[in-house]
């Protein structure tokens, strides 16, 4: 009937001839909606600038109409074969209210060499940081870091590289240390995420992350998935993490809404007790060498995505 309101058929949620525009949508209405994952859309958000623009008061930033329209346009790019980057370009200059004016995704494309995509295992990964071949090793990190995140690549590919490493038989020539190679790559795709991520979704609060010496590169790992979530963090020296007074001192100083211990930090107990009579920040124990205490705003996370979820959402709660 000519009277009917029919909706828009493109995603900006208006109506003709109203008015009206629906309320923001979260990360995970708008995963629901599109069909993927959430840590799809933010990738998405880190890598393209495709992410949430509308502000809520007292809440985390929402996917306007616009934008869900331009991630609506990402996807069926994406489904036609079009280039993740070229689609992205495509969606960012999509204009909902004008779609029919918006630039195909050819007219976008830019001229680039092709990237080899390398095959990650890690046994390959370890291959080449025996070798070795830092540049490799690297790429290999990278692109590892790009697919699946900072603690999916972690888990599944350089800390079982690491295991294997440590296993094999140690005549290194002077200079080389496969180890040491693979941790300074691992570290330097952490650093370039959280730096990039930091600076994209800057908050006042963060994350205190205080490692033994055996699990600090795990605390740099948290770090970057919490970055990749929009979350700051920060990884304490060793020094440091031995006085609970210095460390309490930094909680106060940086505003710090989340303390987290791994492994069996000298001092540690003293540190947790503190932290927990003061009552204003969230605690939490990483791993089964964390100390076995059961106090109040203490929690135990045994792996590493859990801590960056639980610490995720214990920090957007903190005020």
């Amino acid at each position: 009937m000519s009277g009917d309101i029919q909706p828009d058929s493109h995603a900006n949620g208006h109506l003709n001839g109203s008015s009206e525009r629906p309320a923001p949508l979260t990360v995970a209405g708008v995963a629901q909606r599109l069909g993927v994952a959430a840590s799809t859309l933010r990738t998405w958000d880190r890598r393209y600038g495709l992410g949430p623009s509308a502000h809520v008061a007292g809440s985390h930033r929402k996917y306007s109409p616009d934008d869900v329209a331009r991630l609506e346009r990402m996807r069926e790019l994406t489904l036609q074969g079009v280039a993740p980057a070229d689609a992205a370009r495509a969606a960012v200059a999509f204009d909902p209210a004008h779609p029919e004016a918006s630039p195909a995704p050819s007219q976008l494309v830019r001229e680039r060499a092709p990237v080899e995509r390398l095959l990650v295992d890690p046994l390959s990964l370890a291959a080449a940081a025996v070798e070795p071949d830092p540049r490799r090793v690297k790429r290999m990190v990278e692109q590892e870091v790009e697919d699946r995140g900072v603690v999916r690549a972690w888990t599944g590919v350089a800390g079982p590289a690491l295991e294997m490493l440590a296993q094999r038989e140690k005549t290194d020539l002077p200079g080389v240390e496969p180890e040491s190679v693979l941790r300074a790559a691992f570290l330097t795709a952490v650093r370039d995420a959280a730096v990039r991520d930091d600076a994209a979704h800057r908050r006042a609060d963060l994350v205190l992350l205080c490692a033994d010496e055996s699990q600090r590169l795990q605390a740099h790992v948290v770090g970057g998935g919490l970055a990749e979530v929009g979350v700051q963090a920060r990884v304490l020296r060793a020094e440091v993490v031995q006085d609970p007074s210095q460390v309490l001192d930094v909680v106060d100083r940086r505003r710090a809404g989340v303390l987290a211990v791994f492994g069996a930090v000298p001092g540690a107990e003293d540190l947790v007790t503190a932290a927990s009579e003061r009552g204003d920040v969230a605690i939490f124990l990483v791993g089964d060498a964390a100390p076995s205490l059961w106090l109040p705003h203490v929690h135990r996370v045994r792996t590493l995505s859990a801590a960056v979820e639980e610490m995720a959402a214990a920090i957007s709660t903190h005020v």
